[in-house]
């Protein structure tokens, strides 16, 4: 009796393990389960920030001074014949006081040439003019305050076939971040609009 009642102890006990590691298997599995869901869902929100910036690469820095923004302006041309190309930025000497500096840069297709320009000035409204300006690279560019009191920069080309550029700014002294649309692009064969 003794030995049954040892047998039965025994299988009891060994029933109890038996549930007490299910119910650590159980625990275990929903641990897992849960860890596995908050790392999926850790992953799934870094690829979406990750594409995120990768679709929106038209910032590049912090915000402060040197931060670039990429196409902000553009142009493309399959006429033909000798152009001029006017960029208007959304500074009024008159009433804007900010510094502004902007990269053109693209290809002149019928040419055969690079197009490469930089643009650095200051719309100083205290004397209602554009002062430290300075314009360099290809296709004689130029800085000018046209009749509305705006600073535009120009480029001409020769030929225009397939001419391509865009045109990227960078936040320079007490200037702003250009974005897409600030700068209007005009083609036009006058020397000053």
């Amino acid at each position: 009796m003794a030995l049954e009642h040892d047998i039965a102890s025994l299988v009891e006990a060994s029933e109890a393990l038996t549930s007490t590691v299910d119910n650590k298997i159980q625990s275990i599995d929903s641990a897992v389960s849960s860890k596995m869901t908050e790392v999926n869902n850790f992953v799934a929100q870094q690829k979406a920030r990750v594409d995120s910036s990768l679709d929106d690469l038209t910032v590049i820095g912090d915000g402060g001074k040197g931060t670039l923004s990429f196409g902000v302006a553009n142009f493309f041309s399959s006429g033909t014949g000798p152009t001029t190309i006017h960029l208007r930025l959304p500074l009024n000497v008159k009433t804007t006081d900010e510094m502004f500096h902007l990269k053109v840069r693209g290809y002149a297709y019928h040419e055969a040439q690079v197009v490469d320009a930089t643009f650095v000035g200051y719309a100083h409204k205290n004397y209602g003019a554009l002062i430290k300006e300075q314009a360099i690279g290809t296709h004689l560019p130029t800085l000018y305050v046209g009749s509305d009191d705006h600073v535009y920069c120009r480029l001409s080309f020769t030929q225009k076939h397939f001419l391509t550029f865009s045109v990227d700014a960078m936040l320079v002294g007490n200037g702003r971040l250009f974005r897409a649309g600030d700068i209007n692009v005009i083609e036009s064969d006058d020397e000053q609009l």
